[in-house]
């Protein structure tokens, strides 16, 4: 989080934008098995994602999931790739956005995030479409 934000000033700077942040190696929830380490690890993550959420509410954050295998070689890369086109939506995004809506305490919160869903969802399909051409 500080090696980022000294990063971002240092970009600005030299008046180079840096609205775009990726968040790599994040260990999803549904990716631990049921495993109580792993777990641990995706709520000790969590704090240091919602401090870059509060810090960088103005960028567009991109979070990429922790691979098995280290990323080597031209194919690799490019699957790599399509997590910084179409981001991970894993099942507690999803939930949340839901409550928020049948709750209506955060419309705005849930505008933006189904925004955001729906914008990953067309990456995605334009993906898809380029690889059946």
């Amino acid at each position: 989080l500080y090696e980022t934000e000294r990063l971002v000033q240092d970009l600005a700077e030299y008046d180079i934008d840096s609205h775009n942040i990726v968040i790599n190696q994040v260990l999803f929830p549904e990716q631990a098995c049921g495993s109580k380490l792993l777990l641990a690890r995706c709520r000790m993550q969590e704090k240091y994602l919602r401090q870059y959420e509060d810090l960088y509410e103005d960028f567009h954050l991109v979070k990429t999931p922790l691979l098995e295998e280290e990323i080597r070689g031209v194919p690799a890369l490019e699957h790599f790739s399509e997590h910084l086109l179409s981001p991970w939506a894993h099942q507690e995004d999803i939930s949340k956005v839901a409550s928020e809506t049948e709750d209506g305490a955060s419309s705005d919160a849930a505008v933006a995030a189904l925004q955001r869903e729906v914008a990953r969802l067309k990456s995605q399909c334009a993906l898809l479409e380029k690889q059946l051409l």
